[in-house]
C-alpha cells in the first residue's frame, strides 16, 4: 500500500538542504590548482565556490507541520481537536547530528541521497509520539517546476523510503496513529517527500539561502513492497506540451479509490509560490487507439490541496469501472481540452523500477559487487515473466552486468553487477561513474530507469603510509572542498589531525548510513579509508615523511622548491610597500634576503634536475597562495601573509619562517659551521672544481647524524640530504642532463651546478646555513662577520633596530649602527591583497589582474629556464622587474572609494577557468 493510500499522514513546511557546493566543480579537486576564492560564495561573474561553499552537507526540517490525516475509511481530519497529531510537527532527532544530503559524484549530481536522517513526530502540544530512521534514498523525477526571473529552472524532486527502528511513545493518544501502527508491517512506515523552491542565491542573497519547501506523506508499509518507490501504475507525461510531470498512481480495489500523487506534477507560479491552476482534471481510461474515456473527477484539488493533502488527489470508481481499468491504460485528462490527455500509462501499461538505484563499488574486494531488485508491473499488478534489458553502455566501462533478466512470478528480478578497476581516469578524483539503463526488452530504446554507479579505483596501500605522500593529499582535498570543517580542525594540518585522531578514526569507520560518517560525501574508497586508519593507528606520532625511492626524493625536492617560492612574495610585498627613499637600510636587508631566496629556489631546481627530475614552476602545478600555509607540511601552524612592512609582521612571520634550528648531534645541540667555504673551489659558473675530502666526509656525516625537530624547514632539507646519500650508487642517482643546470655567472659560489653527491650536499647545506634551518648561534666561534648571518638574524636586526656588532667580550649583540623604522615611510597597503575581492570590471581588478598575469608569466619563464633553457634567465629577470613596476602602480590606488588604504600585489596565478 505504501504511502499512497489510507491511512495517511500529510505534512508541509520548510526544509533546509545546507549542501556544500565547492565540491560540485570537478577542477576544484586538484590540490595543485585550488585557490582560496573557491571557498567563497559565488559573486557573478565570479563563480568562486558556487552558491554555498561553506555548507556542512546537512538536511534539516526547519518548520514542518502535520496538515491533515486520512483515516482508513478515507475520512480526512484537518483539526487538532479531532486528532492531536494534526497541527503537530515533524522535527529532527534531538539526540544526534542532522542527516546529510550527498551527491554520488561531481559528474553525476542528479541523484543526491539523504543519509543518516532520523525525523521525529510531535503532537500539537509538543509531545513526542514517534521517531524512526530514514533508509538512505536518492532523489527521483527531477524536473523544472518553475521558471526564475532570469530564465533559469527551479527544480523539484521526490524522495521515497521507509522509516525503520521505530520508537513509539508509551501512550499514543492519536486514534490516527493507533490505526497507522496497527496496519504497518515489518516495523516500518512508508514516507514520501516532495521538495522544491530551494533558494540557491544565484540571483540574489536572501536570508533564506538553502531553505526550500517540502510536502509529504507517511503511511503504512506492507511486507513484499519495495521500500523506495511505489510499485503501482505510472502515469507519464503525455507529450511535450503537457503541463504535468509524471505521477505515481495506485488503485485500491477494496475501497474503489484511485490515488494519484500530483505533488511533483503541477508547475508553480514562481519559486515557492502557489501551484498553477490546471483546471478540472479527470481520471480516464484509454481505448486501444488512445481515445480517452473519462471515468471520474480527481477530487480534493482546491487551492490548498498541495499543503493539506501533500498533492494527492483521488477518484472513486464503481465495480464496473474498476473492471474496465484492470487491463486498460489509465490517463489523466483535462475537461477543457475535449478532453486532452495530460498523463497516461505507456502502451502496455507497464512500469519497471529499481528498489535502490545508487551504488558505490570498490573493485577487488567484497564491495566489488552490487545488486538491486527490479519490480515490474502491468496495469499496477506484478508482471511475471517479463524479459528486461540491462545496458551499461559501450565498453570500456567500469561496471559489468548481464544483458538480460526475467521477472519471477511476483514481477521481480534480482540484478547483480560488478565493478572493475577504472584505472584512475580522472587523476584528481577517485574512480569513475557509470550508468546501467533498464526496461522491457521489447523496448530497448525506451529505458524505464537507470542505476547510477560509482566505481572507485583499486588502491594498494603502502606498507608504511606517510602523512606527506599518502594521507595529506586526501585530507587536503577535503579541507579545500569543505571549508566549514576548518571551524573544527584543519584536515591539511598534521598536528590538527593527530590531535583529533580518535574522533577522525571513529568517523571514518562509522557505518556509511550514519550521519557521523566521514567524509560526508561518502566518496572515500574503502582502500584509502583503511590506509588512513592504519596510519592513525601506527603510534602517537604517525610517520610524516619517509623517502624510500628516488621518485619520492624527486617529489619531495619539488615540495622544497615550492617552500622557497612561497617565501618570496611575502618578503617582496613588504619590500615593495616601502616608499621610495624611505627605510633604506631595512629595504637593503629585505632585498638581500629576497635574492638569496631566489638563489635557494634555483639551487633546489638544480638538485632536482641533477637527480633526473623536472621542476614544475607555475600552473598546472601548485602555486602558493596567501594567506596560507607553507608547502611540504613545514611549519604547519604558521600562516604566511602578504602585508606591508611592519616590525610585527617581520617578527611574527618572517622570523618564524627563518627560525634557526639547532639539531641534535651525538646527543647535544649543534651550533655553528660544518664546512669552511675555503674548502670548496668553484669556477665562475658554480661548477665545483675541487672539494676537500675530509670536509665532504664531515658534511655527509653531519647530515646523517643531525636530528631536526620534525616539520621544520631544516628537517625537510636534512631528510632530502639523507635520501641523496642513501640512493647515490656510484653516481647513478645523478642521471640528469648537465645542460639543464642554471648558473649565475655574475655571482660565483652563490649557486652550485649539481653533478654529483658532493655538489648536491653543498647546495643543500648552503640553503640551510643561509636561511631556514640555519644552525648558527650568535656566539658561534666561527660566525665571522654579520655578512655571514642567516636570514633570521637579518630580520631580527630590523626588529631590534640595530645592526649586529661584536662586543668587547667577543660575543655578538644588537648594539651596532641604528636601523630605524619609519612607519610613515610605508604605503598603507591592505592586508592580503586579493584580486578577486575587487569588484569585477573595476580599475583595481583590471590592474591587479595585470600584475597577476605578469607574475604568472614570470613563473612560466622560470619553469622554462629550469626545463632545459637556462640561457633564458635574463628574460625572467625582466619579468621580475615588470611585476615590481605593476605592483608599485597598485600601491598608488585606493583600495576602495574614499579608503585610506591602498591596493597591493596579490601574487595570484589562476589555474581554473569556470567562466569568470
Amino acid at each position: 500500500m505504501s504511502y499512497l493510500g489510507y491511512p495517511r499522514l500529510n505534512f508541509a513546511g520548510t526544509i533546509q538542504t545546507d549542501v556544500a557546493t565547492a565540491n560540485n566543480a570537478a577542477p576544484y579537486f586538484d590540490n595543485n590548482l585550488f585557490e582560496p576564492r573557491f571557498q567563497w560564495r559565488m559573486n557573478l561573474p565570479d563563480v568562486n565556490g558556487l552558491w554555498n561553499p561553506r555548507g556542512p552537507g546537512t538536511v534539516r526540517l526547519a518548520d514542518v507541520s502535520v496538515t491533515s490525516v486520512c483515516f482508513p475509511d478515507g475520512r480526512q481530519v484537518t483539526s487538532g481537536r479531532e486528532d492531536p497529531v494534526v497541527g503537530g510537527r515533524l522535527v529532527d532527532d534531538d539526540l544526534r547530528t542532522n542527516g546529510k544530503m550527498v551527491d554520488l559524484d561531481p559528474s553525476n549530481q542528479m541523484v543526491p541521497e539523504i543519509y543518516g536522517w532520523r525525523p521525529r513526530l510531535l503532537d500539537k502540544d509538543g509531545r513526542e509520539l514517534l521517531r524512526g530512521d530514514f533508509l538512505p534514498s536518492a532523489v527521483e523525477d527531477l524536473w523544472p517546476r518553475a521558471t526564475l526571473p532570469s530564465g533559469r529552472p527551479d527544480m523539484a524532486g521526490t524522495y521515497q523510503s521507509v522509516l525503520s527502528g521505530l520508537e513509539w511513545a508509551e501512550t499514543v493518544g492519536s486514534p490516527f496513529l493507533q490505526a497507522l501502527r496497527a496496519r504497518s508491517e515489518k516495523g516500518l512506515l512508508s514516507v514520501k517527500l516532495t521538495m522544491d523552491a530551494v533558494e540557491d542565491g544565484v540571483e540574489h542573497w536572501p536570508d533564506n539561502i538553502t531553505f526550500g519547501r517540502v510536502v509529504g506523506s507517511i503511511g503504512p508499509y506492507y511486507a513484499g513492497e519495495p521500500k523506495r518507490f511505489l510499485a503501482g501504475r505510472r502515469l507519464r507525461k503525455a507529450g511535450a506540451k503537457s503541463p504535468l510531470n509524471h505521477a505515481p498512481c495506485r488503485v485500491d480495489e477494496a475501497s474503489g479509490t484511485v490515488f494519484v500523487d500530483l505533488a511533483n506534477s503541477i508547475r508553480a507560479t514562481k519559486r515557492g509560490g502557489p501551484l498553477e491552476d490546471v483546471g478540472t482534471l479527470r481520471l480516464a481510461v484509454l481505448d486501444a487507439d488512445g481515445t480517452p474515456k473519462p471515468l471520474a473527477p480527481l477530487t480534493g484539488m482546491d487551492s490548498g490541496f498541495y499543503e493539506r493533502s501533500a498533492g494527492i488527489a483521488t477518484a472513486r470508481l464503481d465495480r464496473e469501472r474498476l473492471r474496465l481499468i484492470a487491463d486498460r491504460r489509465l490517463a489523466v485528462v483535462d475537461d477543457a481540452k475535449d478532453p486532452g490527455v495530460l498523463l497516461a500509462e505507456n502502451g502496455e501499461g507497464t512500469w519497471v523500477h529499481a528498489d535502490g538505484f545508487v551504488f558505490r563499488l570498490y573493485p577487488e574486494s567484497s564491495e566489488a559487487t552490487g545488486s538491486t531488485t527490479l519490480y515490474a508491473t502491468r496495469f499496477g499488478k506484478p508482471a511475471a515473466g517479463l524479459r528486461l534489458f540491462l545496458n551499461a553502455g559501450k565498453p570500456p566501462q567500469p561496471v559489468s552486468v548481464a544483458a538480460e533478466a526475467v521477472t519471477d512470478a511476483k514481477g521481480r528480478a534480482k540484478v547483480g553487477f560488478t565493478g572493475t578497476d577504472p584505472g584512475n581516469p580522472r587523476k584528481v578524483m577517485d574512480g569513475a561513474t557509470a550508468q546501467i539503463s533498464y526496461g522491457p526488452l521489447h523496448r530497448p530504446g525506451e529505458p524505464d530507469g537507470t542505476l547510477s554507479v560509482r566505481v572507485f579505483d583499486a588502491y594498494r596501500a603502502p606498507a608504511k603510509p606517510t602523512w606527506m605522500r599518502d594521507v595529506r593529499p586526501i585530507f587536503q582535498q577535503y579541507a579545500n572542498l569543505f571549508p566549514v570543517m576548518r571551524d573544527v580542525l584543519d584536515l591539511g594540518n598534521y598536528r590538527h589531525v593527530v590531535r583529533h585522531r580518535t574522533y577522525i578514526r571513529r568517523t571514518l569507520l562509522a557505518p556509511r548510513d550514519s550521519p557521523n560518517h566521514m567524509p560526508v560525501t561518502r566518496d572515500l574508497s574503502p582502500g584509502k579509508r583503511d590506509m588512513i586508519v592504519s596510519w592513525l593507528d601506527a603510534g602517537p606520532e604517525p610517520l610524516i615523511l619517509d623517502i624510500t625511492t628516488p621518485d619520492e626524493l624527486r617529489d619531495v625536492l619539488q615540495q622544497a622548491m615550492l617552500v622557497e617560492l612561497a617565501t618570496i612574495p611575502p618578503y617582496l610585498t613588504a619590500l615593495l610597500s616601502i616608499k621610495p627613499d624611505r627605510n633604506v637600510k631595512i629595504g637593503k636587508l629585505i632585498r638581500a634576503v629576497v635574492l638569496e631566496e631566489m638563489q635557494h629556489m634555483a639551487q633546489v631546481c638544480n638538485v632536482l634536475n641533477a637527480v633526473g627530475g623536472k621542476p614544475q614552476i607555475g600552473r598546472p602545478g601548485l602555486v602558493p597562495t596567501y594567506p596560507g600555509k607553507l608547502p611540504a607540511s613545514v611549519l604547519p601552524d604558521l600562516e604566511v601573509r602578504l602585508r606591508k612592512l611592519s616590525l610585527e609582521h617581520v617578527k611574527d612571520v618572517f622570523m618564524a619562517i627563518e627560525q634557526p634550528q639547532h639539531p641534535m648531534v651525538d646527543g647535544k645541540p649543534f651550533k655553528g659551521h660544518v664546512v669552511d667555504p675555503k674548502s670548496v673551489r668553484t669556477d665562475r659558473h658554480g661548477k665545483v672544481l675541487a672539494a676537500d675530502g675530509a670536509a665532504m666526509a664531515k658534511l655527509e656525516g653531519w647530515f646523517t647524524k643531525a636530528e631536526y625537530e620534525p616539520q621544520t624547514i631544516g628537517w625537510l632539507y636534512n631528510r632530502i640530504a639523507r635520501a641523496i646519500i642513501r640512493f647515490d650508487d656510484g653516481g647513478k642517482l645523478f642521471s640528469g642532463d648537465p645542460a639543464r643546470q642554471v648558473c649565475w655567472p655574475d655571482a660565483p659560489k652563490t649557486l652550485y651546478k649539481v653533478t654529483d653527491k658532493e655538489s648536491a650536499l653543498l647546495g643543500i647545506y648552503q640553503i640551510i646555513e643561509q636561511g631556514e634551518g640555519s644552525p648558527h648561534d650568535l656566539n658561534d666561534d666561527g660566525l665571522g662577520d654579520p655578512g655571514e648571518l642567516g636570514h633570521y638574524y637579518m630580520f631580527k636586526e630590523i626588529v631590534e633596530g640595530r645592526q649586529l656588532k661584536r662586543k668587547a667580550d667577543g660575543s655578538w649583540g644588537y648594539e651596532g649602527p641604528e636601523i630605524p623604522f619609519d612607519p610613515d615611510g610605508v604605503y598603507p597597503m591592505v592586508d592580503d591583497p586579493d584580486t578577486y575581492r575587487l569588484p569585477a570590471g573595476s580599475a583595481g581588478r583590471r590592474d591587479s589582474l595585470r600584475c597577476d598575469t605578469s607574475y604568472t608569466n614570470l613563473l612560466k619563464g622560470l619553469h622554462r629556464v629550469f626545463d632545459g633553457h637556462p640561457a633564458e634567465l635574463d628574460n625572467t629577470v625582466g619579468l621580475m622587474f615588470q611585476v615590481q613596476v605593476e605592483a608599485r602602480k597598485l600601491l598608488d590606488m585606493p583600495s576602495a572609494e574614499g579608503a585610506r588604504t591602498v591596493l597591493g600585489p596579490a601574487f595570484q596565478s589562476p589555474g581554473v577557468d569556470l567562466g569568470q
